[in-house]
């Protein structure tokens, strides 16, 4: 059950509801997980479109380290890996019940709006101080055309 809680009035009748759903539950011994967290639009396709097709575009372009140049792909996962990381997940071998963890790579797609802000600022910081590119457009001014 998961609700979009946008006022008083509707965030208390979906709480009165989750209760009726919750109180049978508990009641017959099961136990329960009661989770309110704060909403985040998910990151905006302008967002992405920004990021690939103008931000990684230019530093393919522009960066060279040591006299080489990179794809954008290259730099995507560099990016990636350097500021989004990785998580720890438990699995489990269907064959034998062993339970193990293995890293999984954090998404630039799992990121809501403020985290995408947060990516591009970091990776324009980078490209612009340490690799020497020079971005001209924001995320405001920059459009598809710019770059065609």
């Amino acid at each position: 059950m998961e609700t979009l809680l946008y006022n008083p009035a509707q965030a208390h009748q979906a709480l009165n509801q989750a209760w009726h759903f919750i109180k049978p539950n508990l009641m017959a011994g099961r136990k329960m997980v009661l989770q309110v967290v704060d909403y985040e639009e998910k990151m905006t396709t302008q967002q992405r479109k920004y990021y690939h097709g103008y931000i990684l575009l230019e530093i393919s372009k522009q960066a060279k380290v040591d006299g080489n140049q990179y794809s954008l792909e290259v730099w995507k996962e560099h990016f990636r890996k350097t500021y989004l990381g990785s998580k720890r997940k438990k699995v489990v071998d269907p064959l034998t019940g062993k339970k193990s963890w293995r890293l999984e790579r954090i998404s630039s797609e799992s990121l809501g709006v403020k985290g995408y802000n947060l990516l591009i600022e970091r990776v324009t910081a980078f490209a612009c101080t340490d690799l020497g590119v020079v971005l001209n457009e924001t995320l405001e001014s920059w459009t598809e055309e710019n770059t065609l």
